[in-house]
C-alpha cells in the first residue's frame, strides 16, 4: 500500500513539473515568437496610458519613417525615461493613424 502510495505521488510530481517546464518554455519562447521588424530610436514623450511617443532614428527592414507611437510593457523589468534610446521589435503591421500606431512586441534600452 505504502508503495503504491509512493509510486503515485511520483508521477503526479513528475506530470506537474513537466507541465510546468512546458509553459515556462512556451512562455519564453512566445516573448520573441512574431517579431519581424526592428528599429531604434529615442522616446520623445511617455503617456499614463502606456504608451510612447517615440522618434524613429535607424530602422531595420521597415519602411516606417518619422515617429511612432508604441505600447510599453506593463509588467517591465527597466523603467523607460523620455530621451532613452530603445531597439523595438514589432509584428510589421501599422494602424493607420496619426502618428502610426504599432503592436509592441518587445522593447529594450540601449546604450
Amino acid at each position: 500500500m505504502n508503495n503504491k502510495r509512493t509510486i503515485v505521488i511520483t508521477i503526479v510530481l513528475s506530470f506537474c513539473l513537466i507541465v510546468v517546464a512546458v509553459l515556462l518554455f512556451w512562455g519564453l519562447d512566445n516573448c520573441e515568437q512574431g517579431v519581424k521588424v526592428t528599429f531604434i530610436g529615442t522616446i520623445e514623450e511617455i503617456y499614463s496610458s502606456g504608451t510612447a511617443y517615440v522618434s524613429e532614428i535607424k530602422a531595420n527592414d521597415t519602411n516606417l519613417s518619422g515617429s511612432v507611437v508604441i505600447d510599453l510593457p506593463e509588467n517591465r523589468e527597466e523603467t523607460f525615461q523620455v530621451g532613452d534610446k530603445v531597439r523595438v521589435g514589432h509584428d510589421g503591421t501599422t494602424m493607420e493613424i496619426a502618428p502610426v500606431r504599432i503592436h509592441t512586441l518587445t522593447i529594450e534600452k540601449i546604450k
